[in-house]
């Protein structure tokens, strides 16, 4: 489609819109068979074209839309077609300059179009949307092996708190039965019974008598087997002692 002189497409033409692509090609004319050399620039889905590069004004533009790029049967000139076969418009017959050239151009236009760019649009969406759906998948997961650890862990502390309440009783327990009072009563006390036991029964019951033999450093049957031993001697001995001083 050719459309010259419209004021807006030779403004958009002018402004400072970056060109998708440019470069000189060989033009086919509509009138004239021949071709002419001329500067082409390629904006969005709009192929302007110029006698020469610099030019203010365009010499017309072609509208991609609906069209196909196809390789002309004329393989030794580089030659291509923008072909609008299937809406009854002109085909654009164009040259390259090498091989090279001809592919680029082809592949910028064929990506030009807006159905083009509308497949384009809607496969990245679909992409967007796959990403995101994995990502919040991945978030879900990530939340719950989370919440598996967190769960192993507070089951871990909560045993070892457990085990360490038992322990700490058990040890409470045991240091209650290290520490026995020496005066329980007999039968309270465990059956291993100490000697020294029955003599503090003994003695705890009068608390005048157990003071007086703690004084003495007395704290068993022996000891004070030993002391009142000690004292029927000396009794003896200070009889013995009077008796011979009467028989003088």
């Amino acid at each position: 489609m050719k459309i010259l002189n419209e004021k807006g497409l030779i403004h958009f033409a002018n402004s400072g819109a970056p060109a998708d692509k440019e470069g000189y090609l060989q033009k086919k004319g509509e009138v004239n068979k021949g071709f002419q050399k001329r500067w082409f620039v390629l904006k969005g889905n709009l192929l302007f074209y110029y006698e020469k590069k610099g030019d203010k004004e365009p010499l017309g533009v072609i509208i991609l839309e609906g069209c196909t790029i196809e390789l002309a049967e004329d393989t030794d000139n580089f030659l291509f077609m923008i072909n609008f076969a299937s809406s009854g418009l002109r085909t654009y017959c164009l040259s390259a300059h090498s091989q090279e050239s001809m592919e680029s151009w082809m592949k910028a236009l064929s990506c030009a179009g807006y159905e083009y760019v509308k497949l384009m649009v809607s496969e990245l969406q679909s992409k967007l949307e796959e990403a995101t759906n994995s990502a919040e998948a991945n978030l879900v997961q990530a939340a719950d092996r989370d919440s598996r650890i967190l769960g192993r862990i507070y089951n871990d502390n909560a045993v070892l708190e457990t085990v360490s309440r038992g322990s700490k009783s058990k040890s409470l327990q045991r240091d209650q039965k290290k520490r026995v009072n020496p005066f329980n009563d007999v039968d309270e006390m465990d059956s291993e019974v100490d000697p020294g036991d029955a003599f503090r029964h003994i003695a705890r019951t009068s608390t005048i008598e157990l003071v007086t033999w703690s004084l003495l450093g007395i704290h068993s049957f022996a000891e004070m087997h030993e002391f009142i031993r000690h004292q029927v001697q000396e009794n003896k001995l200070e009889s013995d002692r009077f008796s011979q001083v009467g028989k003088s």
